[in-house]
């Protein structure tokens, strides 16, 4: 039995048996398939397309060689390329701009499509993508509420059920909604606070197409207390050990056993995790069944629909199922939706995200950016191949005289502007491959340099090689063929065709280069304004230790008292979320309402306006000698205030408040308004809520806020370590500075203003390239007349001011046509921002300062060179 190769893909072996028309060549496809096995093995698949294609045009070329009976076309070849060199040689300033320009440009675009196409491949690489979706919950009254991610726990199991025809099969994930929880392997004595650990249902690895490398993927799952890991966490915990059947302790109490070890997730996963947990689990943390409120919703729910089964009518039926099962008190509140899940990267702006997901926005400016970057390169290219060309007209007219003809000199005009093209494309390809390391640790990604040859890159990357270098050799291949050879050769000079087309190119290239000026100045002063535009709350100095499911619930006072005997450390609180982050939502029923609704809420321990450095308004905080205020006061901010109509803060205190139509207590204080999420989001109303409970560092309460003394950062930390360590040694200390996690909020405006920074500047300086190259013909084609002019009695500015002249009427118009442009486009991408910055003159004004400095220096410098030659050179010039 023969032995099974892997062979090239289709197109590439059509390619082979369409240039192999000989029995002579088909016996060496079995040689090509060999080595092709051994370049897929070694090296992926991507390089050994990439080999195969050049091996078998290597093969062939002796073969192409033999078969050519006019040698005259192998010896024209071999003209065009001694040609193309030498006017390569004998050009070097142009040459060099030309290409390095168009390199340049292009090594931008083609690092913006990877990344573009990165982002547009997030969940694709599952089988069933386009039929899994996530459910997700609406819960608002009257605009204030949530828009959740998650649902309640028996959503998912409920829903297959009553639908079985639809849907067929459904995952639920679950994570205790902790920051992080404990794992530790005793045999090792190794313990770690892991932020990506989930419970999920026996479907998951059915449903998703992760790579499960050791393990029986249809019963990994299937028991109570089985744990997969990942690769890199098995190497973590267990070294060179087999994972397989090790115990980890998880949060101290409950054992999970190794079932499984998986191939860590891609990285264009719409989340990461390092560890999935049986779902049944979980049934050790509730009394040994799952939790049945149709209230609480914590559960990330997948489903995978049938394939007959149409998702926008079985969405349709979701209203029904919410009326069936959600309680009374929000069964109006409550709306359910399918989101497909290859969405949820790109579009998906919802409240308790796995994970920080990307905007389509962005999608759309990096492209424009990327579109923009090629537009100037390779209208400088093609600028200056037509303006170069011109200077060609007696090499034409020699060449004709010798008996060359028209076609052969289009074919020359073409054949070298094509070459030059994808010369840039090499070199742009070297530089790709340079940077793109750099570009990965920018971004966040991992993109491979062998992504380059998939089909869709290689036939792009040929199609902007032809393009390009077509448009650019048009001119002089149809205009210069046909100038008349007597008029060239005695000396006539070529009439300047094109010039008008030659302006417009350059003004849209002016254009496009304040615009990019202009909306990096605004990317930049945005993300500035997200950053240190004050939230109305003290973010600096304050550390934030996870403390859900630790055991802190029972030690907190004592782990209070110990840390402030500590002179470094100010004020110790607790909360439920991370403040300008997150919130949670409850439903609370105020005076005047006939039914309660859903509001923001925070829950919190005493100290947390102290702490967080949030003023109060009217009214009083919670104060521990007030020992019913967990129960019976509120404390709200401004907004809830109007939102109420209340009237004033002052008359605001007072309020009542009720639970299922009983009076339970009123509103003790009113605090000044603060970003109690990010600022993408207007300031809404919100229930500061106390929870003294013991039990609600088990759900309720997530993190101590501690605010330390900045001057003593180390000693703070080590005075709270101790602390922690006198009432839980068995648990490791973990924090994280909130002003530190807060910047991750804002990640996504910030890599847009880096990213636009890097390739505004690269834009301009290929529009700085392509200007040099202009003005250095303009100047090398008036080199006579500048040098008559001078003998006639002008002075250097008058000739630095004739020069320039064309180039300053090209920026005005550029400068009028950018404006309302600009203005327009950014205008509406600042419209998607809640807090934004407003438009000034003066970005506008700047990016046609800085554009007319750079234009005006470069003919300065050209002018002046110019201008100091002896008029006697000059009038001998050609």
């Amino acid at each position: 039995m023969s032995r099974r190769v892997d062979k090239p893909p289709k197109w590439l072996d059509r390619l082979f048996g369409w240039l192999c028309r000989s029995e002579e060549l088909e016996v060496l496809r079995g040689d090509l398939y060999e080595l092709y096995a051994e370049r897929l093995a070694q090296k992926g698949r991507a390089w050994a397309n990439f080999f195969y294609f050049f091996e078998v045009f290597d093969l062939l070329r002796p073969f192409a060689l033999k078969r050519t009976r006019n040698t005259t076309q192998v010896n024209m070849f071999k003209t065009y390329l001694m040609v193309a060199y030498r006017n390569v040689i004998n050009q070097k300033v142009f040459s060099f701009i030309n290409i390095s320009g168009l390199a340049i440009g292009l090594t931008c675009f083609v690092l913006i499509a990877l990344f573009i196409q990165d982002e547009l491949s997030y969940d694709k690489f599952h089988e069933n993508s386009n039929r899994i979706y996530r459910l997700v919950e609406n819960f608002e009254s009257e605009g204030v509420g949530e828009h959740s991610a998650s649902l309640p726990f028996p959503t998912g199991p409920t829903l297959a059920g009553e639908y079985p025809a639809e849907v067929k099969q459904q995952v639920r994930f679950f994570n205790f909604q902790s920051p992080t929880v404990a794992l530790a392997y005793k045999e090792a004595n190794k313990a770690f606070n892991e932020s990506r650990f989930f419970f999920a249902d026996s479907s998951f690895l059915s449903m998703f197409d992760y790579a499960l490398v050791q393990g029986n993927p249809r019963t990994a799952l299937d028991n109570p207390n089985a744990l997969l890991i990942t690769e890199s966490m098995a190497q973590k915990y267990f070294g060179d050990e087999d994972p397989m059947g090790k115990i980890l302790e998880f949060q101290g109490q409950q054992p999970l056993q190794v079932t499984g070890v998986l191939a860590d997730a891609p990285l264009n996963a719409h989340f990461q995790f390092d560890f999935i947990a049986s779902f049944s689990s979980l049934k050790y943390w509730y009394g040994g069944t799952l939790p049945r409120t149709w209230y609480w919703n914590p559960c990330w729910t997948y489903v995978l629909l049938e394939h007959e089964t149409d998702a926008t009518a079985f969405e349709a039926k979701l209203p029904d199922f919410v009326n069936k099962y959600f309680p009374d008190f929000i069964r109006e509140d409550v709306t359910m939706e399918l989101q497909p899940l290859e969405d949820i990267h790109l579009h998906s702006k919802l409240d308790y995200e796995i994970a920080a997901n990307s905007n389509i926005n962005n999608i759309y400016i990096f492209g424009a950016i990327a579109v923009f970057v090629l537009f100037i390169a390779a209208v400088n290219f093609i600028n200056l191949s037509t303006a170069k060309a011109a200077k060609r007209g007696k090499e034409v007219g020699v060449r004709k005289s010798l008996g060359s003809k028209k076609s052969q000199l289009i074919t020359q005009f073409i054949f070298e502007s094509v070459l030059f093209t994808f010369i840039a494309i090499v070199v742009a390809l070297g530089l790709v491959a340079l940077l793109l390391p750099a570009f990965n640790n920018l971004i966040g990604k991992s993109i491979a340099f062998g992504t380059l040859f998939q089909p869709q890159f290689i036939i792009g990357g040929i199609a902007i090689g032809l393009i390009v270098g077509l448009l650019s050799g048009i001119y002089p291949a149809f205009i210069l063929s046909n100038v008349r050879t007597v008029s060239v050769l005695k000396g006539e000079r070529l009439k300047a065709r094109g010039v008008q087309f030659r302006k417009v190119l350059v003004t849209a290239q002016f254009a496009i280069s304040m615009f990019l000026i202009v909306g990096t100045v605004v990317a930049i002063s945005q993300s500035k304004l997200l950053l240190n535009e004050d939230p109305g709350f003290e973010s600096e100095n304050v550390l934030l230790v996870p403390v859900i499911r630790s055991g802190m619930g029972q030690h907190y006072e004592g782990f209070r008292n110990r840390a402030l005997q500590s002179p470094y450390i100010k004020s110790v609180t607790a909360v439920e979320e991370v403040i300008g982050e997150k919130h949670q939502v409850n439903n609370y029923q105020y005076e005047g309402m006939d039914r309660s609704k859903p509001f923001p809420r925070f829950f919190v321990r005493h100290d947390f306006t102290e702490t967080m450095g949030i003023k109060l308004v009217a009214g009083r905080d919670y104060d521990r000698e007030f020992v019913t205020d967990d129960t019976l006061a509120h404390v709200v901010n401004e907004a809830m205030v109007k939102a109420m109509g209340w009237g004033s803060p002052q008359e605001a205190i007072g309020k009542k408040f009720y639970h299922r139509n009983e009076l339970m207590g009123k509103v003790v204080g009113v605090v000044e308004d603060y970003n109690f999420i990010s600022k993408h989001h207007n300031i809404g109303p919100i229930v500061i809520d106390l929870n003294t409970m013991p039990g609600a560092f088990n759900l309720f309460i997530k993190y101590m806020a501690v605010r330390v003394d900045g001057e003593n950062l180390q000693q703070s930390i080590s005075d709270l370590d101790k602390a922690w360590a006198s009432v839980l040694p068995d648990r490791p200390f973990d924090f994280f500075f909130l002003d530190d996690r807060l910047k991750h909020v804002y990640a996504a405006e910030q890599t847009l203003g880096t990213i636009t920074v890097i390739f505004s500047v690269l834009a301009i300086i290929v529009a700085c390239l392509g200007v040099f190259g202009l003005v250095t013909f303009s100047v090398e084609r008036r080199t006579k007349e500048l040098g008559i002019r001078k003998v006639l009695g002008i002075g250097n500015a008058q000739i630095i001011g004739l020069v320039s002249k064309e180039f300053l009427l090209l920026i005005l118009l550029a400068f009028l046509i950018s404006i309302p442009a600009s203005y327009f486009l950014i205008e509406a991408w600042l419209t998607g921002f809640a807090y934004r910055v407003d438009l000034q003159v003066w970005p506008f004004v700047f990016a046609g300062a800085v554009t007319l400095i750079i234009c005006m220096s470069t003919v300065l410098f050209h002018t002046r060179k110019v201008a100091k030659i002896n008029p006697a050179v000059t009038l001998k010039y050609e």
